[in-house]
């Protein structure tokens, strides 16, 4: 799945359950900001928390940061922490399309 339409459903579902990163940082007493970040780049304490309030596998959000066999990535592929395109960037892509 595309990372952006990842997060959307990501963001979504925690909408639908009246949380927001915040809450989840709180709740599992996270630091600020790590739920959020986790979207964006890994991070295996907030990809748990995420999968937790979601109720879903972390290999069903972020199949590329786990082996068929379930296990973590350990480590990490360096094209897991490339930056998605911002905003602006998006939106320059579909006005030219």
């Amino acid at each position: 799945m595309d990372p952006i339409q990842r997060s959307a459903k990501i963001r979504d579902a925690l909408y639908v359950r009246g949380l927001k990163f915040k809450d989840i940082d709180e709740h599992f007493r996270l630091p600020t900001g790590t739920a959020w970040r986790t979207m964006r780049e890994p991070n295996p304490k907030g990809e748990a928390a995420l999968c937790e309030v979601l109720d879903m596998a972390p290999t069903a959000l972020w199949p590329e940061r786990y082996d068929a066999d379930g296990e973590r990535l350990n480590p990490q592929p360096l094209s897991n922490y490339k930056s998605l395109p911002t905003m602006s960037e998006r939106r320059r892509k579909v006005r030219a399309a």
